[in-house]
């Protein structure tokens, strides 16, 4: 007989919680006139009904409303079927996918753009890059390297030591901005990190405690992009619109003093709001209680060939990413290779391949790049950039008043635009009143880049994406991203607020 010790792997409170989940739906439903509740239920039908009859009331008001600016009648047809779809994605009555691909045929089929520009999104970077950051995560889904992580943090931080775990996820997620080059590229490694943690301390789909370690991760690693120059592309190309002279002496040190205390505030701001959103529930607190009792946790053996393989496709993937300004490849190329590498070595096989990616996600993804090139193309933005002039000139007065002018602005055009062309968008517009109103060019990106990675709506974030669909929608919901979502817009008011004071004494605001 044999003495060799027990061996613990972080993979069995995931098997339990997969056979309770399994028991549970082998069990009759019960149906007496307590448990119905038909009544609320047709409640929320009549409200959501009610409320996608008004979006498309607005929307056909808007339709027929005269050209305004420089946009021409299919500009209007444009904010028509923007404001129904926006209402539609507001009420989750559909998925995001659905509605969608319900834009992309109104704009070809009603004739508001030609064909070849209402599908110019699945031609851009960032559609492949998701391809293959979603491919890369499923690859990583089919080895036992996240579970192998697990063990090591969990010797070096005991799981039951919850808090300390969502700290490190936000805080390393804010360390890596200068490493990983996007935050889609950083999403695509982090999110699967906090979900395997997630399982080995035992949490089920979507509890407050899987919420909080994944929207820990998701927030650290994507939306503080804007503490450093090199955080995404979004902040170098607002960057690049500033004159020579002023880039010249606000560069990545400038930019990184500036945005410090605003970053401290925000994640400071996010930890205590997630812990205080979402509490763990009796069972949670009393499952991460048992752990403190738990044998030592044993590693899975040696690593095996396909991890190796897996391991050092990673390793040159992420190299290849942060070398993109010596090779001049794109990330979305690399993640390609790193996809076709997996597929080649049958890492992921031809099933995995198919069912481990969220293709819905993808098509979405391929609208929502449209979508800022359809804006562009009819015009739309020129009017953004027409009536905002006088809007914000209002404000040239005081400093503060005029960024939280600007922040309003920019959460407006993110309705419509993505990161990237929203801070294009916005330096053309705000840097010529930068002067008059006494803020200096480059800390008014900074506050711009801030203001751009604020959103409440899936549809306005591609790295969102990402992270909901690369745990299959179990890490988190929607509604409770959406409460995190709203404390890091307040977050970042609250940022801008507090760091006058030190734009003062840096001289950035006269």
């Amino acid at each position: 007989m044999s003495n060799a010790p027990t061996v613990v792997t972080p993979t069995e409170p995931i098997k339990l919680v997969i056979r309770s989940e399994l028991a549970k739906a082998d069990q009759p439903v019960e149906t007496n006139a307590e448990s119905v509740a038909s009544l609320p239920q047709f409640s929320l039908r009549l409200i959501d009904g009610l409320t996608l009859v008004l979006a498309l009331v607005a929307g056909s008001w808007i339709w027929n409303l005269p050209p305004v600016g420089a946009m021409g009648g299919n500009g209007m047809h444009f904010l028509a079927t923007m404001t129904v779809a926006v209402a539609i994605w507001i009420l989750d009555v559909l998925e995001e996918y659905i509605v969608g691909l319900a834009l992309l045929l109104a704009w070809v089929v009603l004739g508001i753009v030609p064909s070849k520009v209402a599908l110019a999104g699945f031609s851009e970077n960032s559609w492949f890059f998701t391809v293959g950051a979603l491919g890369i995560a499923a690859a990583i889904g089919q080895t036992h390297l996240l579970h192998r992580l697990t063990i090591r943090l969990l010797r070096l931080v005991p799981i039951h030591w919850y808090k300390t775990y969502t700290l490190l996820l936000l805080s390393s997620g804010v360390a890596a901005g200068p490493l990983l080059p996007t935050g889609k590229a950083r999403t695509a490694v982090a999110v699967p990190v906090g979900q395997a943690v997630s399982e080995a301390a035992g949490f089920e789909a979507r509890s407050n405690g899987s919420a909080a370690i994944a929207l820990s991760a998701f927030i650290g690693f994507s939306q503080m992009s804007f503490m450093f120059l090199t955080g995404g592309e979004h902040c170098l190309i607002g960057w690049n619109f500033l004159p020579s002279s002023v880039k010249a002496e606000f560069g990545w040190l400038s930019w990184f003093l500036a945005a410090f205390p605003a970053a401290v505030c925000i994640s400071l701001t996010v930890f205590i709001s997630i812990h205080g959103l979402f509490p763990l529930s009796p069972s949670e607190r009393s499952r991460l209680a048992a752990k403190i009792n738990q044998p030592r946790v044993n590693d899975l053996g040696p690593i095996g060939r396909g991890e190796w393989l897996t391991l050092t496709t990673l390793l040159l993937t992420v190299a290849g990413w942060l070398t993109t300004s010596f090779h001049g490849i794109n990330e979305a190329w690399v993640a390609l290779a790193a996809l076709l590498v997996f597929l080649l070595t049958g890492i992921l096989d031809k099933n995995s391949f198919k069912n481990k990616i969220d293709w819905g996600l993808v098509l979405f993804f391929g609208v929502l790049n449209s979508m800022a090139v359809v804006a562009s193309h009819l015009k739309v933005d020129a009017w953004f950039t027409a009536i905002s002039g006088p809007f914000l000139a209002k404000f040239t007065n005081d400093p503060f008043n005029f960024l939280l002018a600007v922040f309003l602005l920019v959460s407006f055009v993110r309705l419509v635009l993505r990161k990237t062309p929203a801070a294009a968008f916005s330096a053309v517009t705000l840097l010529p009143l930068s002067s008059s109103v006494g803020i200096h060019p480059g800390l008014l990106v900074v506050v711009v880049i801030m203001a751009g990675e604020c959103f409440l709506l899936g549809y306005q974030d591609g790295p969102y994406q990402i992270a909901y669909a690369g745990t299959g929608g179990r890490a988190f919901s929607h509604s409770q991203a959406r409460k995190v979502l709203a404390a890091k817009y307040l977050a970042t008011l609250l940022a801008i607020a507090v760091s006058v004071p030190y734009w003062r004494f840096l001289g950035l605001i006269r």
